[in-house]
């Protein structure tokens, strides 16, 4: 089943918040919100605006790109779902011309 990047972030804010020892409901103290809404970041149900990243990043001591780190495997196989979603909605000739270009970087 194909994660989005909800589910990707808050996987990635779990990580890094356990790394730092740290509970949900400290995580949620420091940057003054509900203990649930970190469980519900964690988990893909809610998706954090750039402001609350950017506190979490500071409590958590950490860059904000951090978040967007994702493990290779993860990353490869979201890539590649994604590309697929684009292509099913190419026409023919447009494929014909992705196809050549995927063959030029690809096939070096």
């Amino acid at each position: 089943m194909e994660k989005n990047i909800s589910v990707l972030i808050g996987e990635r804010i779990k990580e890094i918040r356990k790394k730092e020892g740290l509970t949900q409901a400290e995580l949620a103290q420091k940057i003054n919100v509900d203990p649930k809404y970190i469980s519900r970041l964690e988990t893909g149900s809610s998706t954090p605006s750039i402001a609350a990243m950017a506190r979490i990043s500071a409590a958590l001591k950490t860059n904000l790109s951090e978040f967007f780190i994702i493990d290779s495997k993860e990353k490869r196989t979201f890539l590649i779902e994604n590309i697929n979603l684009k292509l099913n909605k190419a026409s023919y000739k447009e494929l014909n011309v992705i196809c050549d270009l995927v063959g030029v970087l690809v096939d070096k």
